[in-house]
């Protein structure tokens, strides 16, 4: 590819007039778009009311996908001007050559139309890069009066397949498109003026190496020398949990973890606080989409059904079955693999529950098979597909564990804030990402200095289990294990409660817990077993008056 960029330069230079109408295209085709979009110059401006960042992050999402900015506005609009889920809908919508839109996108869009195309010496200025905007970090969260419910809640087991298992399928699967989307433009680009988009892809392979020449420094940085804001020309000393974010997308995770460790021995103090409350805001981003597949149950005989499950963007995907699941062993069966013609990644499952094992598979794409015969049919399967990323989510949680696990940084952080901000991300999160903040919170509830955490602010996750507590009481016949959000909460409020008694605070602790509706039921449950008594012992009293009324 360099070779051909050079030869591509040196051809021109001993072709001026080639050179020269090359560069007569290139202006054309800026003239007629700048002609097409200045049609209409009453709408407004896509980029208009943006503050910097913000404008920043659309044309950066325009440059590296070509997406029209009228269409990003939209979904910017869609999802509460939220930059976070504005690039988490771009990930899920982009499958590989375009960003799909539904017809709710397409007409807001319609408000926008961009008054002026940039031309090309404008476009070339743009950054090419899509992974360093640095956005400011708060210093407090946004407050959440309730926890968001689970969806889609399966049992979940133990994982067969570890991350480092997956690591050279996601490696491979990474290159394989890359290269197929390389040589798609390259192809398109062929028969036309490919100058400076050659230009623009050596820039981003001298940006990938420079990046593996920081991340090797970094891992390899002088434990008697200060790692300083001044000293890598940051931003801000959040900048840095930008630099790791990107650094492990990059690099292999033994890698990361070294350069991690190296990091948090030569911060300052002020750069660890900093870095361990952008870490918190990076455990806001949302998780990514989950989607259910399932049989008839039972299942009809003669079945030979195929489909596929899909979650753009997703590096590996998580597979969970039903405790239920249960076909007719060595006749009923259903395979599933990472590619189309079943022969990568395959698993067969068939039989009894037991025999039906939760596994993760690379990519973002599973495909599956069902087969059944003409002979007898049992419950079926359920599965639940969830997509998994290496997103600033898994980067902050990684940061925080680590920072939380070294007891010479503890000192230094920002104990109160931090467990301000984990309280939000478990009442926010859903699935594992909850299950992560939930880790943080028992980890700070650990520490020497406990007495920091605000345990009033657990009010949304205690209505959460209170919730599940109730579920689970509808029915006491049933035994069933418990989820894992279940026991994690257990476990979190029992904590809780006993730092509640060590510092003596329960009636508080206890009151803050108790929500109206609570104090309702058990007033009520309270008159009711009053005047049941009253009743047995013919002793009419209010009570009594108020249990003959209701209905």
């Amino acid at each position: 590819m360099l070779y051909s960029s050079k030869r591509e330069i040196h051809s021109m230079a001993q072709d001026p007039e080639r050179d020269q109408r090359e560069q007569d295209k290139e202006q054309d085709s800026d003239h007629s778009s700048c002609c097409a979009d200045e049609t209409d110059v009453n709408r407004p401006d896509p980029l208009e009311g943006l503050d910097e960042e913000t404008k920043i992050c659309f044309q950066i999402t325009h440059d590296a996908l070509n997406a029209p900015l009228p269409i990003l506005r939209a979904m910017y609009e869609l999802q509460m001007k939220r930059t976070d889920s504005f690039f988490l809908e771009v990930q899920k919508r982009f499958d590989g050559e375009e960003i799909k839109t539904d017809e709710t996108i397409r007409t807001l869009a319609q408000k926008w139309q961009p008054n002026r195309r940039p031309s090309s010496e404008e476009r070339n200025t743009k950054a090419v890069d899509t992974d360093m905007i640095v956005v400011s970090c708060g210093s407090k969260p946004s407050y959440c009066e309730k926890a968001t419910e689970e969806v889609n809640v399966v049992a979940q087991k133990l994982i067969t397949n570890s991350e480092s298992d997956l690591q050279l399928s996601y490696a491979k699967q990474r290159r394989t498109k890359s290269s197929a989307l390389l040589h798609k433009e390259l192809d398109v680009r062929s028969n036309r003026a490919v100058r400076q988009y050659l230009v623009k892809v050596n820039q981003a392979i001298a940006t990938l190496y420079a990046r593996h020449v920081l991340a090797s420094l970094l891992a390899d940085w002088p434990a008697e020398t200060a790692l300083s804001e001044e000293a890598l020309e940051l931003n801000g000393a959040s900048h840095m949990a930008y630099i790791l974010d990107m650094l492990m997308q990059l690099e292999e995770r033994p890698l990361w973890e070294k350069i991690l460790q190296r990091v948090l021995k030569g911060c300052r103090q002020s750069m660890l606080c900093s870095l361990s409350l952008t870490a918190c805001q990076f455990m806001e981003e949302p998780g990514m989409a989950v989607q259910v597949r399932e049989s008839k149950h039972p299942y009809d005989n003669n079945t030979n059904f195929e489909d596929k499950v899909n979650i753009p963007g997703a590096i590996y995907l998580s597979v969970k079955f039903d405790s239920r699941c249960h076909t007719e062993e060595g006749c009923d069966e259903l395979i599933m693999s990472s590619s189309s013609d079943f022969l990568q990644d395959v698993h067969n499952f068939s039989g009894s529950p037991q025999k039906w094992s939760d596994f993760e598979i690379p990519g973002d794409t599973l495909y599956y098979r069902f087969i059944s015969d003409m002979s007898n049919t049992e419950w079926g399967y359920k599965f639940t597909v969830t997509g998994g990323h290496r997103g600033r989510f898994q980067t902050g949680f990684e940061i925080m564990k680590q920072m939380l696990a070294d007891e010479q940084a503890l000192t230094h952080l920002p104990l109160a804030d931090i467990w301000e901000w984990q309280v939000c991300v478990a009442c926010r999160q859903t699935g594992n990402q909850r299950l992560k903040a939930i880790h943080l919170l028992l980890r700070l509830l650990q520490c020497q200095s406990q007495t920091v955490c605000e345990l009033k602010l657990l009010r949304p996750l205690w209505q959460l289990f209170m919730s599940m507590e109730n579920s689970l009481s509808q029915d006491p016949t049933s035994i069933t294990v418990l989820l894992p959000l279940h026991r994690a909460l257990t476990e979190l409020f029992f904590i809780a409660e006993a730092h509640a008694i060590a510092q003596g605070i329960l009636k508080e602790y206890l009151l803050a817990m108790t929500t109206d509706e609570q104090l309702l039921n058990q007033t009520a449950m309270a008159l009711k077993n009053i005047a049941a008594i009253s009743l047995a012992i013919n002793y009419p009293n209010k009570s009594t008056k108020l249990l003959t009324m209701s209905p």
